[in-house]
């Protein structure tokens, strides 16, 4: 066997397992054990092919150490191999989230280090295809039998009745990952079909209805809002609406979910995080859907994401809102355009929204969703690294935290201004944020969003547990004195941000025949119930 074909078939079986290894089950070993043999087994079929060709086995290996890069990448910087979250991530992500993303992350230094690490190597292994010596003119008497085996061993699990760990090496995870994306896009027939199913059974008249507006905020890490007992003053104007009486801080809402796109499904749909059943209807009915049915007006404006054409390339976080079929049905307008910062939107949008009773408005900002230096204007750039009381931190690292809470400040005032648009009208205002971010909080100074299956206190803390507000205008505090009392009494007590539409139908006075009002918040049957985080 010449020399060529052996470095071959050694990279191309430790690159595509490699990744295996990474796992943090604690059978690791067993499942990388599984994930060689069938790399060897995948090698050693590639390798009888083009076993004379250099030219192939260099392009093969090209990719096979691409593939091992990217994995390796984003396990060391977010805990997590190329899984279906992060295929998700990738497929969602807009052009502007991509420049923000390259400036953040492949501008740090570990990037730098990482890829000339991986240049380097990727030199050596291309150029060591290409060898000449001696022992391209060896035989070795037993290398294809091994081969034989090899295979015979790599293949054979699946096919044999016996408990034998299978690991996912890097093609087999890759399969896996888009697999379960275009299943989730399958969840859009369903969807389409429950919409059928709902059967309003109680709806208010017009003139005695309330225009609510429910607004979602982008990676909001609370113990950054003055709100909440920071100690610098980053929402004024959200303290001034809670003195008056106006505003309602819930102290121990949590988020089921560390990404936008599953946090969306939970919001949009009945879907709830204790839910195991599989198929269950309640993951497959749209909240705004009821809405309309009830005879509600819906307006859906995305600063992140408009209405793209649908189909199989659209992966944005609320794609399945965008088929027509579901689209008609759930909205009555949506934007089409965004802006760069979210008080331009609102500016721009302020004529669109909905101040008619009986009106559902759903606002999606980008809050302080990375990077937050792009968040807010030169005249929000209020706090400075010297304002930082982190003494563990650099100079950098203060300067991002200021950063943040800059944006946390801007937000603060974008919240205001949609506050003073329905300051005068029988409204109901509810925030809550997808979920948070760790912004260098003690004791680990991490930062940003890690993907793996770690949720320590920290963690949960900078993360899952999320702000959630309600406010209400004057003339609402006087109509419905009783829902006022119910989120006074509620709002130290632990809830689900996944349970949002129940709160939803409770407060427009909207009942249907798939309703589970003990999932209330406010409701006098409301049972509480332990977040699970997925």
């Amino acid at each position: 066997m010449k020399t060529s074909n052996i470095i071959f078939l050694f990279a191309s079986t430790m690159l595509l397992a490699l990744p295996a290894s990474y796992e943090p089950e604690h059978f690791a070993k067993a499942l990388f054990a599984g994930a060689l043999a069938q790399s060897f087994a995948l090698s050693s079929i590639i390798l009888f092919f083009i076993h004379r060709y250099l030219t192939a086995k260099r392009i093969i290996i090209s990719l096979f150490y691409l593939l091992c890069s990217i994995e390796t990448f984003l396990f060391l910087r977010f805990g997590s191999r190329l899984d279906p979250n992060m295929l998700t991530l990738a497929l969602q992500t807009n052009i502007n989230e991509v420049n923000e993303f390259f400036s953040v992350y492949l501008a740090a230094p570990f990037t730098f280090i990482f890829l000339a690490v991986a240049l380097s190597l990727y030199f050596i292994l291309y150029k060591s295809l290409g060898i000449n010596t001696v022992c391209n003119s060896l035989k070795y008497k037993y290398a294809n039998t091994a081969i034989l085996v090899g295979t015979i061993i790599g293949l054979a699990p699946p096919f044999l009745p016996i408990n034998f760990p299978i690991g996912k090496n890097t093609p087999g995870q890759l399969i896996m990952s888009v697999d379960f994306v275009v299943e989730r896009h399958a969840d859009v027939n369903k969807m389409t079909d429950c919409i059928d199913e709902i059967c309003i059974t109680a709806s208010p008249e017009k003139e005695d209805a309330p225009i609510i507006v429910l607004v979602i905020g982008e990676s909001f890490n609370k113990q950054h809002s003055s709100l909440y007992g920071y100690y610098l003053p980053t929402s004024p104007y959200l303290q001034k609406e809670v003195d008056s009486g106006h505003l309602f801080c819930f102290t121990n809402a949590m988020s089921p979910t560390n990404g936008t796109d599953f946090a969306m499904r939970y919001i949009f749909s009945l879907k709830g995080c204790e839910s195991t059943e599989n198929n269950d209807i309640h993951e497959f009915m749209l909240m705004p859907a009821i809405f309309k049915k009830a005879g509600y007006n819906v307006a859906y404006f995305d600063n992140q994401y408009t209405r793209a054409s649908g189909g199989s390339l659209d992966f944005s976080c609320g794609y399945f809102l965008n088929p027509i079929q579901i689209h008609s049905q759930c909205f009555d307008y949506r934007n089409e355009k965004t802006t760069k910062y979210d008080g331009d939107f609102i500016s721009q949008y302020s004529n669109d929204l909905l101040y008619q009773p009986k009106s559902l408005n759903i606002i999606h900002l980008k809050g302080q969703h990375f990077d937050a230096a792009l968040r807010y204007p030169e005249s929000f750039d209020k706090f400075k690294p010297e304002d930082i009381n982190q003494q563990a931190l650099d100079e950098s690292q203060k300067q991002q935290v200021a950063h943040y809470d800059n944006a946390t400040l801007y937000n603060d005032y974008v919240l205001k201004s949609i506050i003073d648009g329905f300051r005068n009208k029988n409204a109901i205002i509810i925030y809550l944020s997808d979920h948070g971010e760790q912004i260098y909080d003690e004791p680990s100074h991490f930062f940003g969003r890690g993907f793996d299956t770690t949720n320590n206190e920290e963690t949960i803390k900078a993360v899952y547990q999320v702000p959630f507000m309600i406010w209400c205008s004057s003339e609402y505090i006087n109509k419905s004195k009783e829902i006022v009392k119910a989120i006074q009494e509620i709002k130290d007590s632990e809830i689900c941000t996944a349970d949002i539409a129940y709160l939803l139908f409770d407060i427009a006075d909207i009942d249907f025949n798939y309703n589970i009002r003990t999932k209330s918040f406010i409701d006098s049957t409301f049972i509480p119930h332990k977040v699970i985080i997925n």
